[in-house]
């Protein structure tokens, strides 16, 4: 997809990726998880929050995937793991 200045025709998209790539990632993570893609996925779910701290939906995804903290930081430790 191209996106084009209507008054002087230069290519947007570049911006349009640096703005939306949090969602670009979180949608991109989603459909890597439906092909078994989980490390892919995690992955592209860590550089979605990171690209936007914000995007709830990503930052719980990524909890409930094991992948980090409440806050989106450390990953969960499990029950007998070393601190």
């Amino acid at each position: 997809m191209t996106l084009r200045c209507p008054s002087c025709r230069e290519d947007l998209s570049v911006l349009f990726r640096l703005r939306y790539a949090g969602r670009i990632d979180y949608n991109r993570a989603l459909e890597a998880l439906a092909a078994g893609e989980g490390p892919l996925a995690l992955g592209l779910l860590h550089r979605a929050v990171a690209a936007e701290p914000g995007l709830r939906p990503a930052r719980d995804l990524l909890e409930s995937l094991g992948g980090a903290g409440p806050e989106g930081g450390e990953p969960v430790g499990r029950e007998g793991d070393t601190p």
